[in-house]
């Protein structure tokens, strides 16, 4: 079991291994079942309670990604590719590729083949982070989707994406879209980072101030982005 494997399984206490885990039915189709505050880290637990397949923080990150969104959806009653902001066919493939033992999930996706209603700027983050991907694999077309859509979501970003902390996300970022997350050399918010990279794109200026350091809204770019975990509780209250 992975050091990660071992945080969420024994930290969390959902479970007390991933053989029992392993050994109970799939999927956790409904909330209802467990209580909404376990609905997350149960999805969780379950996705990492399978074959490890490729890169193991890849594998974390996902199971997180998917975690949360199933946390989210289950409360609104969206499709859970709505969540993610990819269509059925791509959510469906995701989950194939990485958690091939949780393809009931795909009873959660919509029928319409959409990946739910888009913000304006969803798009443009969408193309900045596929501009910038590190890789080329198909994973990092599916987290450009994902980053965009959750970045919509009101808390701290790694929050919204279900991690453990913002150094995951800076990992997350740093290994699959490095030439974007290169140029935030003063570990500014990573909300607020996207949103100057995109203006900048534009030739809109934003900031108040020429440099950082003397701006009045410094902490607001540049605070600590510290809180509690959403995965085990419902993003939607």
């Amino acid at each position: 079991m992975s050091k990660i494997d071992d945080i969420r399984i024994h930290g969390l206490g959902a479970m007390a291994s991933s053989e029992r885990l392993a050994a109970r039915p799939w999927p956790p189709l409904d909330g209802e079942a467990f209580g909404a505050e376990d609905l997350g880290t149960i999805t969780y637990c379950w996705l990492m309670a399978g074959p490890a397949r490729g890169d193991a923080f890849d594998r974390h990150v996902m199971a997180c990604l998917i975690a949360a969104a199933r946390t989210e959806t289950a409360a609104s009653g969206a499709p859970l590719n709505h969540g993610l902001g990819l269509t059925p066919g791509d959510t469906a493939a995701l989950i194939g590729l990485v958690f091939p033992h949780a393809t009931g999930l795909n009873a959660l996706l919509s029928c319409d083949g959409g990946s739910g209603e888009e913000a304006i700027e969803e798009e443009d983050l969408r193309d900045l982070l596929l501009d910038h991907r590190t890789l080329g694999v198909d994973e990092e077309v599916w987290l450009a989707a994902i980053v965009a859509r959750r970045s919509l979501r009101p808390n701290h970003l790694w929050q919204d994406l279900g991690l453990l902390n913002r150094g995951e996300l800076s990992r997350l970022l740093n290994r699959h879209f490095s030439p974007l997350a290169a140029r935030n050399t003063k570990n500014m918010k990573w909300k607020k980072f996207f949103y100057r990279e995109l203006c900048q794109r534009e030739g809109v200026v934003v900031c108040k101030s020429p440099h950082c350091e003397a701006c009045e809204d410094y902490a607001l770019c540049f605070g600590p982005e510290d809180g509690p975990k959403n995965l085990i509780t419902p993003l939607v209250r």
